[in-house]
């Protein structure tokens, strides 16, 4: 097994309306992703819609929390502060 190869995507102190723009954005991001695939696969008329579908919903719940945390912290003027990575391993 090969050791994963790690990226850091982001990483740093914002302010929370920056914060709102950058991850909402990729929430967005991923949900288009879903919503393209479910859409080729019903022209198609193949797969399994299911798996979208429901990544779609979570995806949809998280970007909800996250709006209420944010909304919260810039309430109060906060900064804060975010670290991502992305993990890539080779299956197989």
């Amino acid at each position: 097994m090969k050791k994963p190869h790690t990226f850091k995507l982001i990483n740093g102190k914002f302010a929370a309306q920056d914060v709102r723009k950058i991850l909402m954005e990729m929430i967005q991001s991923k949900i288009n992703f879903h919503m393209r695939e479910m859409h080729g696969m019903e022209e198609r008329g193949d797969g399994s819609l299911t798996h979208s579908a429901k990544r779609i919903a979570q995806l949809r719940k998280t970007a909800e929390t996250l709006k209420k945390v944010l909304t919260k912290a810039e309430a109060k003027g906060a900064n804060l502060k975010i670290s991502a990575q992305v993990e890539i391993e080779f299956l197989g």
